[in-house]
């Protein structure tokens, strides 16, 4: 969010098109280095449904057959 008295500042994606009506989008990926974020799992582990949800919207290439082979330690690779 944005704190009273700032004119400037970064938000996530979670404005609300009717409620922020005020707010501008800026692309700004150029401004930052390039990242790498990691989500890791215990092979073997039990995970609950909102789990895979998070994963597959963390990279929505990892569909939960993809992460449930995983880690079963049925995969190609692990490195997903």
């Amino acid at each position: 969010m944005i704190a009273t008295g700032l004119r400037n500042g970064l938000l996530v994606k979670i404005a609300d098109e009717k409620r922020d009506r005020h707010l501008r989008a800026l692309e700004a990926g150029h401004l930052f280095g390039t990242m790498t974020t990691r989500v890791a799992v215990r092979r073997g582990a039990a995970l609950r449904g909102y789990a895979y949800t998070f994963i597959e919207l963390f990279s929505p290439r990892l569909s939960r057959k993809l992460i449930e082979t995983a880690l079963a330690g049925k995969a190609e690779t692990y490195e997903l």
